[in-house]
């Protein structure tokens, strides 16, 4: 909803520039992103469990740490995460 998936062509030269990836590692960190966005485990358990208000929240608390973290790091407030971490938020 927030549209943060689409991001990612946009933040993705400051992921080569602040934490010194190579087109290669920022590639896979794409198709990680988009993996993540595709299979929906956490977001269709919600779902089914969850009222409306409550899935939108836990969503937005997801957003919120995942590219809170990315900014912390790339902002050096952070320490810099290895690719395989990077991938998992």
């Amino acid at each position: 909803m927030a549209g943060a998936g689409y991001l990612f062509g946009a933040i993705s030269p400051v992921f080569k520039d602040a934490l010194g990836y190579n087109q290669r590692q920022v590639a896979a960190l794409a198709v990680a992103k988009n993996l993540g966005g595709y299979v929906g485990a956490v977001a269709g358990t919600l779902s089914a469990t969850l009222p409306p208000w409550a899935m939108l929240l836990a969503g937005a608390a997801q957003n919120l740490v995942g590219y809170g973290w990315l900014w912390l790091i790339v902002t050096n407030r952070a320490p810099a995460l290895p690719l395989s971490m990077v991938s998992f938020s």
